[in-house]
């Protein structure tokens, strides 16, 4: 590739993750960044399996974040990057930005803790600007001292303002209530003489001499002499730009997003706002961006990969508003549509780690130890040590392949991975249908098939009755038809299948399953992909004929 992208892509497995879905993730992700795909990442979508826990540890490879949904967030947005200011500087400052910045017609005001006080907009700032000073300015809006001394850039001959902020009244011009002017009020003017009789005499607050006037003879007053080098008619105006922003910003029903909000949530109210910039905020209240509608007109779903599965039952929440940029699989083709073509690899073998190797070949990309090792255990996994009619020569083979770069003896990291795998000690029911359960739908009947590789049957063989009990409570509290578990005998080579629901009928049918009875025994059906699942497909599809 000439350039390298960064765009984060989502790279994932099934729900009940097993330790193909993560592996191969894991791999996958690898090879799209030695590909030049920087931002790709393996993300799971629940908690890994003690067998997958193992041959993670085994490889010394962290587990992948959890990935709740694929739901776009502000976050995820190129948001505008604010130009904060504060309650306290002169308005000035906020229309010197909004004249200059991209994008946001908004300026956040924050507190000194960068939490978002209000904001201030184009308007905001243009009606100020567009009102001439008068002597009641001071009293409708907060100007501080040292802000008017920064706008009129005047220099500061003698004397002090006692106030820090105007506190008094405005007067311009060279005609003046005497009896009224106080140490609080500021004067305005461009004659010599009526700077000289308010310093000296009336004893006000601070004088402002404009169109350059010479200030000699005002060196020793009490009072602030502040020269100007702008007309009396500018001067007078740029009063106006010393307003500090807090007297004229929003402050009350200020609409703030989290970062962390779902887009969705946020066009509702951005399409009945009248506004069209929004601060953005992170979940302490700290100002993080802004959002407009502009961003409404030009985003589009978060960009994912697919690996080990294509159903949307068994993917993530929010998969239908992503954009699905690839398929890896070695399942029957389901139920994933899209707006737009993508590029799929589905191949009939016995799992996905060996696909994803072959691309690492086809693509000449040298693969690490680890991730060689964590392929090899995954098609160990799927095809229970090459016994599973699913396998192929060609798992057989890439298996070999991947424990000759791993320095694997396969026999015996095989007994050591299904060891573990299929030690239940400690482990509730509950949780064991839990741990590789996955949703199907077979005509008229959705179903949850749960499957357990064991190498001691007959304990697990033993505890069906309680198995059968947890599993009618979750078909009450669930909206299907059928729940099964499939519990394959390793070394047996066969599955003693359980079932409840309405739905049993189907395996009375396929498998003769007896009308009083819950479970059945199938020898030689170990995959729950290549053989149960077809034959619940095809008689489900007979009753409809």
């Amino acid at each position: 590739m000439d350039t390298k992208n960064h765009d984060k892509i989502y790279i994932f497995g099934h729900r009940s993750p097993d330790t193909d879905s993560i592996c191969s993730a894991i791999a996958y992700a690898h090879l799209k960044r030695e590909l030049g795909f920087l931002g790709a990442t393996a993300y799971r979508l629940d908690e890994v399996n003690r067998e997958t826990e193992f041959v993670l540890d085994y490889f010394k490879t962290d587990q992948p974040p959890v990935l709740h949904d694929v739901h776009l967030r502000l976050e995820d947005l190129d948001l505008y990057k604010p130009n904060a200011l504060s309650a306290e500087q002169p308005i000035k400052h906020a229309w010197d930005i909004l004249r200059t910045q991209e994008g946001s017609r908004i300026i956040p005001i924050t507190r000194e803790d960068g939490s978002v006080a209000g904001i201030i907009t184009v308007a905001d700032v243009a009606d100020i600007f567009m009102e001439l000073s008068n002597e009641d300015v001071v009293k409708r809006f907060e100007i501080k001292y040292s802000n008017l001394l920064e706008i009129l850039g005047g220099r500061l001959i003698a004397g002090k303002y006692n106030y820090e902020n105007l506190c008094g009244r405005l007067y311009i011009g060279t005609n003046f209530d005497d009896s009224a002017i106080n140490d609080k009020d500021v004067i305005i003017t461009g004659k010599m003489s009526s700077a000289l009789h308010c310093a000296y005499e009336l004893n006000c607050g601070c004088i402002i001499l404009t169109d350059g006037v010479n200030p000699h003879g005002l060196e020793k007053a009490d009072c602030a002499i502040v020269c100007a080098n702008t007309s009396m008619f500018e001067t007078v105006s740029l009063v106006n730009q010393a307003i500090s922003i807090g007297s004229v910003m929003n402050e009350n029903n200020v609409v703030t997003f989290a970062e962390n909000s779902y887009l969705e949530d946020v066009m509702d109210v951005m399409r009945i706002s009248r506004h069209r910039n929004f601060p953005v905020v992170d979940r302490n209240g700290m100002l993080t961006g802004i959002i407009s509608r502009r961003h409404l007109m030009s985003f589009g779903g978060r960009k994912v990969i697919l690996v080990d599965h294509n159903e949307r039952s068994q993917s993530v929440d929010g998969l239908e508003k992503a954009e699905i940029l690839e398929i890896i699989d070695h399942h029957r083709v389901a139920d994933i549509q899209t707006d737009m073509p993508l590029y799929v690899r589905s191949e009939p073998v016995g799992c996905t780690a060996t696909i994803i190797y072959k691309m690492y070949l086809e693509n000449k990309i040298n693969i690490p130890v680890k991730i060689a090792g964590m392929l090899c255990a995954a098609i160990l996994s799927d095809t229970l040590m090459f016994s599973s009619p699913t396998c192929t020569t060609e798992d057989s083979r890439i298996a070999k392949s991947l424990a000759g770069i791993a320095g694997l003896d396969l026999t015996e990291f095989g007994r050591k991975m299904f060891t573990v795998a299929t030690s239940l000690e400690g482990m509730s029911i509950e949780t064991i249908l839990a741990q590789d359960r996955k949703p199907f739908v077979f005509g008229q009947y959705r179903t949850f098939i749960s499957q357990i590789n064991t190498l001691d049957f007959a304990a697990i063989a033993n505890r069906i009755d309680e198995f059968t009990q947890k599993m009618e409570e979750f078909y009450e509290s669930h909206d299907c038809s059928l729940v099964m578990l499939v519990i394959t005998d390793i070394v047996g080579n066969g599955s003693e299948i359980i079932a409840v629901g309405r739905g049993k009928r189907l395996l009375e049918q396929a498998y003769g399953m007896k009308q009083n009875e819950s479970h059945i025994f199938l020898p030689g059906v170990i995959s729950r992909k290549k053989q149960i699942v077809p034959t619940l497909t095809q008689f489900a599809a007979m009753t409809f004929m």
